[in-house]
């Protein structure tokens, strides 16, 4: 399978370690995005790239927001296939983030840069940097 930059900060999947199942896709953002979100009652709305603490590439998402979060890159996925994405295990345990959707599915014929579609379920603010494994 074939993967395209859309921009130049994204990083190409790769895998962690010899044993991995799937390979791990970054995070892609940088200050200054607006990232587009929804709230409890679906009204849409802005997460802004503003920089936390020492990162100025990062943003913190609320509890019980869901945003799509850019990857930066295209997948040229073959006819009758299709490409699944998951979180990571360590993301929910430790920030409370979860996919939106449960599994997301890319098809072959989706062109577009791909975003994962992530959900904070916890109770307090979930970090998330530029070149954070997702």
């Amino acid at each position: 399978m074939n993967v395209y930059k859309v921009n130049d900060r994204a990083s190409v999947p790769e895998y962690a370690t010899e044993g991995s199942a799937c390979f791990d896709i970054k995070a892609c953002i940088k200050n200054g995005d607006r990232l587009r979100s929804y709230n409890a009652f679906n009204k849409e709305m802005l997460v802004a790239v503003k920089g936390v603490g020492r990162n100025p590439h990062a943003f913190q998402l609320p509890p019980g927001i869901r945003v799509l979060v850019p990857t930066g890159l295209i997948f040229d996925i073959p006819e009758k296939h299709v490409m699944k994405m998951y979180i990571r295990s360590s993301q929910a345990l430790k920030k409370g983030l979860t996919m939106a959707n449960g599994v997301g599915i890319i098809d072959s014929d989706y062109v577009e840069e791909s975003y994962m579609m992530l959900e904070n379920v916890s109770d307090s603010m979930a970090l998330i940097e530029h070149g954070e494994r997702i």
